[in-house]
């Protein structure tokens, strides 16, 4: 204990001789240090500075001698051993000495905020890697702090830190109302740990570029936000089974699926009020299924979502959802030259209380004749009369931007009613083809 008190003590020296110039600073009132300890925690807590810096605080004076040791906020990063002298592997070393003194000398049991930035352990001085689980300190941390917040970050790509299921530490995340993960491997049995068994407060998830090992049900009644961007299934999966998220009371869904074979999830998310859906990917599977699970939504933006046809290829026995809570939609870059009926059309036709709708570079089709008829179709629906606005952003095309007003005219009788606006287009010709529709020009 007293040689890793006396590495912490070396850290805190390691600053600029911090203590002597607040010696010759005594004769200025100190009305910072005059706050007491729970708001001079919070201050270090907005601060976001790193676990070094935060022990270096004990330099400052005698009042913040210890201070940092009951900090409720911790963010530990090797990041901030890189400028230090020594080769990658002295930075480690040097780094994990830190962490092992750090977690024996700070007192704080229930963290606020637990931030953890980790790097792939450099090889040793033979060239060999180093042992699987590299990061062990990461799940000492967890067993010692139970955070109610918890970042975790790899920041080496392609190398992911293993994170298991606790289910052994009993209490260790049961604090937990936020939890950001990026570049992690989340091995098998890590459902229950997402689960209300494991964070039954759980309210915020992000997985970001994170490796799926585990294929059951994870259930979480406190959700209420779910991000999900480019994580995929771990190569070691053998079974066909995906993930299922049953997110009862979920109320807000971020999805980006960028890479070419990316398997998506399953989920159930009755109570959603807002969803962002970004795909781009050459292969297509239950897209149909992810549309259904967004049928209660009131605001939806979808971006490079594959053509509707493909999308109902195998599902010709069912039918997509009526969204008739939806306000607010926003299609940016979708595909409308092939598929009939297109998704703008579907949603013209299938969400009656459609009130803002926003198109975003979206690829129309090749004639304003082919729009014209196309539109025909819908022209007699009644179920799209409460458009008020209209905003369309095509900074590339006139005539693709004529197109889309002449197709609105057609299939919305509401269009007269309706706001239009064309963004940073005055001086296009379109721009006043937007206010004759509105009867604004002629």
């Amino acid at each position: 204990m007293q040689r890793r008190r006396r590495s912490i003590d070396s850290y805190a020296q390691s600053t600029m001789e911090m203590e002597h110039a607040a010696a010759g600073s005594a004769s200025k009132p100190d009305r910072l240090s005059d706050l007491p300890d729970c708001l001079l925690h919070f201050i270090l807590s907005l601060s976001s500075m790193g676990a070094r810096r935060l022990v270096q605080t004990s330099t400052l004076s005698r009042r913040w001698r210890h201070l940092w040791r009951a900090a409720p906020c911790l963010d530990v990063s090797s990041q901030e051993f890189q400028a230090a002298g020594g080769d990658d592997l002295e930075k480690w070393v040097r780094f994990n000495n830190f962490t092992e003194s750090l977690v024996q000398q700070h007192r704080t049991l229930g963290l606020d905020v637990l931030r953890m930035r980790v790097i792939e352990p450099p090889k040793d001085r033979d060239g060999r890697s180093s042992k699987p689980d590299g990061n062990s300190w990461v799940h000492h941390y967890l067993a010692r702090y139970s955070p109610a917040a918890l970042d975790i970050h790899n920041r080496s790509p392609g190398a992911h830190v293993q994170l298991r299921c606790m289910s052994d530490g009993g209490t260790v995340l049961r604090r937990l109302t936020t939890l950001r993960l990026t570049g992690v491997m989340l091995c098998d049995g890590f459902e229950r740990l997402l689960g209300a068994a494991g964070c039954p407060l759980l309210e915020h998830l992000e997985l970001r570029d994170c490796l799926i090992g585990f294929e059951e049900v994870v259930a979480s009644p406190t959700l209420k936000t779910l991000v999900v961007d480019s994580s995929n299934m771990s190569m070691k999966q053998c079974s066909l089974r995906l993930p299922r998220i049953v997110a009862p009371g979920l109320a807000s869904f971020h999805l980006v699926l960028l890479r070419w074979h990316v398997d998506l999830w399953n989920f159930e998310m009755p109570s959603l009020g807002e969803a962002t859906v970004r795909m781009d990917r050459g292969c297509y599977y239950n897209e149909f299924d992810l549309l259904c699970s967004l049928h209660n939504v009131t605001r939806l933006e979808i971006s490079s979502f594959p053509p509707l046809d493909q999308v109902m290829e195998d599902y010709d026995d069912r039918d997509l959802p009526e969204f008739r809570n939806l306000t607010t939609l926003i299609l940016d870059e979708c595909d409308f030259t092939d598929d009939t009926p297109t998704l703008l059309e579907y949603f013209l036709q299938h969400a009656p209380n459609l009130e803002k709708l926003t198109l975003k570079n979206c690829e129309l089709p090749p004639s304003s004749e082919n729009m014209a008829e196309r539109a025909m179709s819908m022209e007699m629906s009644d179920k799209h009369l409460n458009l008020k606005f209209v905003e369309i952003k095509h900074p590339e095309n006139d005539d693709d931007v004529c197109q889309v007003i002449e197709h609105l005219m057609c299939v919305s009788k509401n269009l007269q009613r309706t706001d239009i606006v064309v963004s940073e287009c005055r001086d296009k010709p379109w721009y006043y083809a937007a206010l004759a529709a509105q009867g604004c020009y002629k």
